[in-house]
């Protein structure tokens, strides 16, 4: 009987993410981020699309510059996110499987693909787009494992490295028993190394082919496969 209660449990609880899943997870979700944002802040002239603080740090510095246009389209990009973010919700909220919302943003990012062709859209319509779309990314899923983890940000992710690392490595003796896992160090680590190698192949390859965001479309497929086929715990 306990054999019995025991197999049905073993059915009923749902698969758990190896860490070396994750680690694949983040980093392809870390690379669309950091390609997608650097392709953006180059189309509409130095504003990101879904790094806020930045932004926001711009935003003060042209307000105490009277700058007001740039001041207006900082706002406006700011502005676009937090709209973003409210959709990408709303579809998070209506979709059964989460995961799809990543499929529904590299259909998102095709679109966009075809508007930065035409520059004049570049601000009005690119930029509000490409906020949506990393939303959607952000709302999909932002934990792995036991870890939770934001994929669009690299200062939150650094604070956590640190933080893991010191604790796994330099805590007390008396602390040991409580010290980080493996994975508390190395995803937030390899999310932020990540970031920055994935900005630096955006760039050249914006210079290569006419159509850039095709990559990170199709790794956003094959992310949403991975998350259909092995659910995130």
């Amino acid at each position: 009987m306990t054999t019995l209660s025991q197999d049905v449990i073993s059915l009923a609880a749902p698969a758990v993410p190896s860490m070396a899943v994750n680690l694949r997870r983040v980093v392809a979700l870390t690379t669309v981020c950091g390609f997608v944002e650097v392709i953006g802040y180059k189309d509409v002239g130095g504003i990101y699309p879904a790094i806020m603080t930045g932004n926001t740090v711009q935003l003060g510095w042209t307000l105490a510059q009277q700058s007001w246009s740039r001041f207006g389209l900082l706002a406006f990009a700011i502005g676009a996110f937090f709209v973003g973010c409210m959709i990408a919700s709303v579809i998070r909220r209506h979709l059964r499987r989460p995961a799809l919302e990543l499929s529904l943003m590299a259909m998102l990012l095709l679109f966009t693909g075809l508007v930065r062709t035409h520059p004049a859209l570049r601000v009005p319509v690119e930029l509000p787009l490409l906020a949506l779309a990393l939303a959607m990314q952000g709302e999909a899923i932002s934990r792995f494992g036991a870890v939770s983890l934001q994929t669009l940000v690299v200062t939150n992710n650094m604070v956590k490295f640190a933080d893991a690392f010191v604790g796994r490595y330099f805590g007390k003796k008396a602390e040991r028993a409580k010290r980080p896992e493996l994975a508390e160090v190395l995803l937030p680590g390899l999310a932020w190394l990540t970031y920055s190698v994935a900005a630096a192949v955006g760039a050249v390859v914006d210079g290569w082919i006419r159509q850039p965001l095709v990559i990170p479309a199709l790794l956003l497929v094959v992310i949403t496969v991975d998350l259909l086929r092995l659910p995130e715990s």
